[in-house]
Parts: C-alpha cells; structure tokens; sequence
C-alpha cells in the first residue's frame, strides 16, 4: 500500500516538471529561462563584437573613426545574436483557425462589451470596410448577429 503512495508522488513530481511557467511579452509566448539566455547571449555578443572592434579597429583604422566602426561592429553582433537565438529557441504560440460563425461573434462582442447594432451600422456606412468583410465572407454573419439583437 506504501508503494501505491510513492508512485502517486513520483507521479505529482512528473505533472509539476512538465509545466512551465511561460510569461508573455509583447503579445508573444515565452520561457523565462529561454528569455534569461537570449539576453544574456544578446548582451555578450554586442558587446564582444564592440570590444573586439576597439581592439582591432585602432591598427587599421584612424583614431576619430574607431569608436564609430566599433559600433558598427557592436550593431552586427546584435543582428547575429538575433539570428542565433530565432534558431535556438523557436516560438511556442499554438494558433487554432476555427470557421467564424454567429455564435463565435457573439461572444466576441460580449467579451469586447461592443454594441452589435453599433457596429453593423458602422460597417456599412464604411464601404471599404464592408467589401474587405463581404470578401473574407463574414459579413453575412455581421448581419445575422445585428438583426438578431435589433429584435
């Protein structure tokens, strides 16, 4: 019975291991440890390159020109550290495409507090706005929902 109760707990310390505590910034998703590495890696490539520039630059350079090619340099480490962290940590946003239907609308209205009178009456007054809508084919469910809530 002992055994039972053990391997629930080593089932619990399983469960909290596999969750992780993401933080979104920006609208983005991310790990706080994966945030931690890519500024990290950000800063010490900057600056390494920047460092690295006020050490080379001044043999082949001239003195008024080194700080500003080390910049130069600096700035292009900031670009490479862009490019090794996009490839170290890839992006962890799930997007889920559904029909939009009345009911979807709805309840995006709801959660929005917007008027769906108000906002059919605005979209047709707005004729760009009512052929993007008619060509991405929604329009007709706007209608729905408005007529639904005049009643």
């Amino acid at each position: 019975m002992s055994q039972n109760h053990e391997t629930s707990k080593s089932d619990l310390n399983l469960d909290n291991k596999k969750k992780k505590t993401y933080l979104e910034i920006l609208g983005d998703t991310i790990l706080p440890n994966h945030l931690l590495i890519a500024v990290l890696i950000s800063v010490g490539v900057s600056l390494g390159g920047y460092n690295i520039g006020l050490f080379l630059f001044p043999s082949i350079a001239s003195d008024n020109m080194v700080a500003s090619y080390s910049l130069l340099l600096g700035i292009s480490g900031s670009v490479l550290a862009l490019v090794i962290c996009s490839i170290l940590f890839k992006a962890k946003r799930v997007l889920i495409e559904e029909e939009t239907s009345s009911e979807s609308m709805k309840q995006v209205f709801e959660d929005l507090q917007l008027n769906p009178v108000e906002e059919l009456r605005l979209i047709e007054s707005d004729p760009i706005t009512k052929k993007e809508l008619e060509e991405l084919g929604v329009l007709n469910s706007f209608r729905a929902l408005g007529g639904e809530q005049k009643k």
